[in-house]
């Protein structure tokens, strides 16, 4: 399927002073054959450093007492294994894998950070999408990944001054997918971004923190179908005002066919006679149906 992950750098220069703040933000996905999810994390610089720092400080100390107990130690925190306790983390108790997850969202208590997440369900993407049955996921991440440049772009440009989104390290795999969404006609926000570079989670921090917020939110819109309560995880998330927040959303059938048409559009010679800003402006809108 090919599916990793990548980051994108915002530069927003400052109305005040001339100063220029630095986001950077990192995508990653879950999940099953019922349900997609593809959420970003975006933070500045020199919290992002911090981050790293802290997240660094947990894992090294869990792994100092993994090395005395005589036991595995982890290389990187991943979020499904952890819940399930597989992989790395088999063997380990409950109480071991909850202690870690709190001493991680500590993490995001002490360095504030946003969330963009989408969630498409599969069932009603292949009613819409049929042509797609070859490589629903990966088809699916190619259209979730525009809406979700497209609604950074969005939020960014409502700064005062001129920005220009610039991603990097993407992995490789996604070249095409990236490719695609700067030809899109419907896009609009080509001017924002430029070059792409590979990145591997296991070499990167804010990465695996992204990993388990594309899980929890996977997970929440999971629920919402088998009704379980949601988990404790999330929960602690949510009640950390003033250091994380965002959305999060799940795309509705009638989004998804508003989906259909853009993308039909994108690739006529005529737009269907709409001009290009009119398309732009049926990509923004959808953004407001989603999940309604």
């Amino acid at each position: 399927m090919g599916i990793t992950r990548y980051t994108v750098t915002c530069f927003i220069p400052s109305s005040h002073g001339g100063v220029l703040v630095l986001l950077r933000g990192y995508i990653d996905e879950s999940y099953s054959n019922e349900l997609f999810t593809l959420s970003c994390l975006k933070s500045d610089i020199l919290t992002w450093r911090r981050f790293e720092s802290g997240w660094k400080n947990v894992l090294s100390f869990i792994n100092k007492k993994l090395k005395a107990q005589g036991r595995q130690q982890i290389s990187r925190y991943h979020a499904a294994d952890c819940s399930s306790r597989t992989s790395e983390f088999s063997g380990w108790t409950t109480e071991e894998q909850i202690a870690l997850t709190q001493e991680l969202l500590k993490v995001f208590k002490r360095n504030w950070v946003s969330v963009t997440s989408y969630t498409m369900p599969m069932k009603l993407f292949l009613q819409v999408f049929p042509e797609f049955t070859k490589d629903p996921m990966g088809e699916c991440y190619a259209e979730l990944l525009k809406w979700l440049m497209l609604e950074i772009a969005d939020q960014v440009i409502h700064y005062p001054n001129h920005v220009r989104l610039k991603p990097i390290k993407f992995d490789s795999a996604l070249l095409n997918t990236f490719n695609q969404v700067m030809a899109d006609r419907t896009f609009g926000a080509q001017h924002m971004f430029s070059t792409i570079a590979p990145l591997s989670s296991d070499d990167c921090i804010p990465l695996q923190a992204a990993d388990l917020i594309a899980y929890e939110n996977f997970k929440e819109a999971e629920r919402q179908t088998t009704g379980r309560p949601r988990r404790k995880t999330l929960e602690l998330l949510l009640t950390m005002n003033g250091s994380f927040g965002g959305r999060s959303l799940t795309f509705s059938l009638d989004a998804i066919q508003t989906m259909r048409t853009i993308y039909d559009l994108s690739r006529s010679n005529t737009l269907d006679g709409k001009s290009h800003d009119e398309m732009v402006a049926i990509t923004k809108a959808t953004i407001a149906k989603i999940g309604i």
